[in-house]
């Protein structure tokens, strides 16, 4: 892109550490907004989270904490000593919105309560983000946890088999996703002032969506359907001869289709969704029993054509090649060495760019101080 990128001239400051918080600042980052990383002397945590590293292990850029953390700049102040705090208060009047992760007493004995900023900085937007709301916001949380009190594990995995988590931190990245979209909304709507507060537990309950909302339609309580869906069938992993798809149904044109592609006959019993949901195991092995035989590839290929949403359960590796090849090859990004996702936003059809690579702890700690000074003068 040559364009101004929509945060040009936003500056960030993000106090947060490990994903949520990190997650949420990359993205105004990778909009073009000025995020200034303010990291522990140890630094951030992640950090740690190898191996696998990007360049040597005492570079603690771990390829977790790369993840996050690209478009960034990282100073090292220890907010536990006056000058740290002081050189930290410098650093906020030059921001727009402050991100960080801390629990209200931690915030309160740093002086970053919001009330207290709000004094100090009264054009200061500040978006924070917790484990649990309310009278437990003091209690630590990480996203496994989030996902266990937020019911998300209880609905996740085999009707027969243990609560599971989901692959990846869900709702770190959702409650991340949360954030943005507040402080970008205050920034936008209410001229850079006042607080965004999300945590991970509340986005996880609210989050359930269509989960939550046949549980308080009906009061009955959630169960685990493995791949299927709770509300419409067919929408789970089948299996072929040679491999594994998914097969997902939305409406009754959809599934006229695919019984036609695999050569089948409806009597009338699965014509409707409510009762192919009523009737969804004898629907499995009705369709199970023709798919099995079938090639994958042909398959998909058939289903396709049909116009009925399908595809292969592809590995991690499997899926970058997909969208690399969709995108013409250039789909991974690199700086600095290290390989990245890239941002899925696209501004006027142009892919956001890699400004900086994820940096080294403290990597910018003079430069930063340095603008800060000639700001002064």
């Amino acid at each position: 892109m040559t364009d101004a990128l929509p945060l040009d001239g936003i500056r960030v400051i993000d106090a947060s550490r490990v994903l949520a918080g990190p997650f949420a600042t990359m993205l105004m980052a990778d909009l073009g907004a000025d995020v200034i990383k303010v990291e522990a002397p140890a630094g951030d945590e992640t950090r740690t989270w190898g191996p696998p590293w990007w360049g040597p292990a005492e570079d603690r850029r771990s390829a977790y904490f790369a993840s996050v953390n690209r478009n960034k700049r990282s100073i090292v102040l220890d907010l536990q000593t006056d000058a740290g705090r002081h050189t930290f208060d410098r650093l906020l009047a030059t921001a727009d919105l402050l991100v960080h992760n801390y629990r209200p007493a931690t915030a309160a004995r740093l002086g970053l309560e919001t009330d207290a900023l709000g004094d100090r900085h009264p054009t200061l937007l500040v978006a924070s983000i917790g484990g649990f709301p309310g009278a437990d916001a003091d209690r630590p949380a990480y996203d496994l946890l989030a996902q266990a009190v937020s019911g998300l594990m209880s609905v996740t995995g085999e009707p027969e088999g243990p609560p599971m988590k989901v692959g990846v931190a869900l709702l770190d990245l959702i409650a991340g996703l949360e954030c943005a979209v507040g402080a970008l909304a205050a920034l936008v709507g209410r001229g850079r002032a006042g607080s965004v507060e999300v945590s991970l537990v509340e986005a996880g309950v609210s989050s359930l969506i269509n989960v939550l909302g046949n549980h308080l339609a009906s009061g009955a309580e959630p169960m685990r359907h493995g791949n299927a869906h709770s509300n419409i069938a067919p929408y789970q992993v089948f299996a072929a001869a040679d491999g594994e798809l998914v097969i997902a149904v939305g409406n009754d044109a959809q599934f006229a289709r695919l019984v036609g592609v695999l050569g089948l006959e409806d009597d009338g019993r699965f014509a409707t969704n409510p009762l192919r949901v009523g009737a969804r195991p004898d629907l499995a092995e009705w369709l199970g029993t023709a798919i099995q035989s079938r090639s994958r590839d042909e398959l998909l290929a058939a289903l396709a054509a049909a116009d009925v949403p399908a595809g292969p359960v592809n590995r991690v590796s499997q899926a970058v090649a997909m969208v690399e090849a969709a995108g013409g090859g250039d789909w991974v990004q690199e700086a600095d060495g290290i390989r990245m996702a890239p941002d899925p936003i696209r501004v006027d059809g142009g892919r956001l760019p890699v400004r900086l690579p994820p940096p080294r702890l403290g990597e910018h700690t003079a430069l930063v101080l340095a603008e800060l000074d000639q700001a002064a003068v």
